[in-house]
């Protein structure tokens, strides 16, 4: 699978849905992710802050910028969690990008298919809309077989993402046992399932410069696999070099000549942007170009976008096509920076690859849009070259500063409280306060069980150090829900049609206005008014039981678990007090009625059955129905 346009990736296959999703990038904006994920859960943001599920983790460069002095606080993009950046050596970057995804059948399912996304792109609308950019997607079902390349592939890059998040990362809920694990879960299962996949003996096309740079790894999987010298290396790059005070070959040029074996008269080429040309610029106007063609890229739309990937194709090139290729698409600039170091060295940069074959004959059309590569280019005027800006080193040498306490959860064993979660190199000596809506500020120590009483649910925390920097960090309830506040319902009508709202629409099919208010339940202290209020909770009482029945009843197997998570949830939001006050005047437990056989699903197994009687009696005993 190609991705036609970037947001492409997190469509998820035919008749799936999005399960969870680890995307590494050195930038993102709040606009393109927000989209990004809408289209990864088919859902809005109100819809996926009523369901409290965390499905997509986040991990960016941790630099400090003018545009960005903190990650996205948790709510900001409902169902979205960024993990705060370690401190590492302040030169070195997280230039990677890449994603890997899990679908499921359905919203409460366990993952069965993957998705690796090897991008040249950041997650912003600049790299979607505004510059030429590559992306290699590889699609896995985990039911049935699967190409064993695919697999090494994915498993590959599922162990990037543990040891990137490892080294570079605070994880959430690190210190905790696995089975613990409730913001983090579904990352837990993404990667396990990365994971499970790994083949013995075999070389995955995923790189990663970790531990490598990623020329070396470039030129030994071309020297490998190329037995028949090629006569083409065409090269791109969204920025080449920084500059030097002398008009020569920039060193990395060099380093591309020996990545294969090619024949005495190759050709070749490389793409550069003129006004970002960085070293390139001053070679290109002293005329010697050592036997390289240095081209303007080719735009097949003319949407005048500037070209950012990254890539280097050895092939052959006859009569305008070009045939028998191996490709590298990936994070890392042709630089020194950018394929010359790792992540290790102090400036060094974390980038992301993939080599692969291309068998294909590319036409000169499929030249110029996929390798952005056309003779019919404007030539570069000696005036247009610029040296341009640096495009793969740390613009700001600060790391964003984490917070002491990276999250909480509320339990509920012995009694309500709260159990922070601090950042595991806190050795706990300076002054740590929180707070949260509805309690001011106050002091906390490392192993301090925060007592809560019944009407607090706090659904974020509020974190000050000693220097009064502030930070917001997200709050786990006791059902496994981030950041989740009951929904409010004025009427009863408006709460039944809530809970009936099954399947939950896909977004492009509602939208996130407020519903009609309404009166409401009014109370009455006449004797007709008694009776008319005991008739309507009657009527009430049964309306609910038949509808509810009539729905579950009819509901296929397949979305039984996702049904049980919504009735839970909408079971806990708050339907009309005083309705609610009137059904325990009266003794009318709507409860006990679903529980019987001809009211609930058929298709029910045992442990699912045994799922839904702890829903109702669970609703019931909030309720006070018993």
């Amino acid at each position: 699978m190609s991705a036609e346009t970037l947001l492409d990736i997190f469509v998820p296959p035919e008749g799936l849905v999005g399960h969870s999703a680890a995307l590494v990038a050195m930038t993102g904006t709040e606009d393109f992710l927000e989209e990004a994920v809408q289209r990864f859960t088919g859902l809005r943001p109100r819809q996926r802050a009523e369901l409290g599920n965390m499905l997509v983790y986040l991990m960016l460069d941790g630099h400090e910028s003018s545009s960005r002095r903190e990650v996205f606080p948790p709510g900001r993009i409902p169902g979205l969690h960024e993990f705060q950046p370690r401190e590492v050596a302040p030169g070195s970057l997280l230039h990677a990008k890449v994603a890997l995804l899990a679908f499921a059948a359905s919203r409460t399912g366990a993952p069965v298919h993957l998705r690796l996304a090897v991008l040249t792109a950041n997650y912003t609308y600049t790299s979607a809309r505004q510059q030429l950019e590559l992306v290699w997607v590889v699609d896995l079902s985990l039911v049935g077989s699967s190409r064993v390349e695919d697999r090494a592939d994915v498993a590959a890059a599922g162990a990037f993402v543990e040891t990137l998040l490892a080294r570079r990362f605070h994880r959430d809920e690190q210190t905790l046992p696995l089975k613990e694990h409730k913001l983090t879960a579904r990352l837990d299962m993404l990667l396990a399932a990365a994971a499970s996949l790994a083949p013995a003996h075999r070389k995955p096309r995923f790189i990663h410069s970790l531990h490598r740079p990623l020329y070396d790894q470039i030129r030994e999987r071309l020297r490998s696999a190329i037995e028949k010298p090629r006569n083409l290396l065409l090269c791109g790059s969204g920025f080449y070099e920084e500059p030097s005070t002398k008009a020569r070959k920039p060193a990395v040029f060099g380093k591309l000549e020996e990545l294969g074996v090619f024949t005495t008269n190759v050709r070749r080429v490389a793409l550069v942007e003129p006004g970002e040309a960085g070293a390139v610029a001053t070679w290109a106007k002293a005329g010697d170009t050592d036997g390289w063609e240095v081209h303007r890229p080719f735009d097949a739309l003319e949407h005048n976008r500037r070209l950012h990937a990254k890539f280097v194709y050895a092939g052959y090139i006859r009569d305008g096509h070009v045939s028998n290729g191996w490709l590298y698409l990936g994070s890392g600039n042709l630089s020194r920076r950018g394929i010359l170091t790792h992540g290790g060295m102090a400036e060094g940069n974390v980038e992301t690859g993939v080599v692969l074959s291309v068998d294909e004959r590319l036409d000169g059309e499929a030249i110029e849009r996929w390798l952005f590569w056309s003779d019919e280019a404007e030539a570069v005027g000696d005036e247009e070259w610029a040296i341009g800006q640096v495009g793969d080193a740390p613009d700001w040498q600060h790391i964003l500063e984490a917070p002491p306490i990276l999250s909480a959860t509320i339990e509920t064993a012995p009694s309500r409280h709260l159990r922070l979660l601090w950042r595991e190199d806190f050795l706990g000596e300076p002054r740590v306060r929180i707070s949260w809506t509805g309690r001011d500020w106050f002091d906390v120590k490392r192993g301090d069980e925060v007592a809560l009483q019944n009407d607090e649910s706090p659904a974020a925390l509020n974190v000050s150090g000693e220097s009064d920097r502030r930070w917001v960090v997200p709050v786990v309830d006791a059902a496994g829900r981030v950041g989740w506040q009951p929904p409010r319902f004025d009427t009863y009508a408006d709460a039944l049609a809530a809970l009936l709202d099954f399947p939950i629409r896909p977004a492009e099919a509602t939208d996130d206005g407020d519903g009609d208010d309404g009166d409401g339940v009014k109370g009455a202290v006449t004797d007709a008014a008694i009776e008319q209020e005991k008739s309507y909770a009657l009527h009430a009482a049964a309306e609910f039981v038949e509808k509810v029945a009539a729905l579950q009843a009819a509901l296929p197997e397949s979305m039984l678990d996702d049904w049980l998570d919504h009735l839970d949830r909408m079971f806990r939001a708050s339907f009309p007090e005083p309705l609610i006050a009137t059904w325990r005047t009266h003794r009318l437990d709507v409860f006990a009625h679903l529980r019987e056989p001809e009211l609930r699903s058929p298709h029910l197994t045992d442990k699912q059955r045994i799922r839904y009687f702890e829903v109702l009696d669970g609703a019931a005993r909030a309720w006070g129905l018993r």
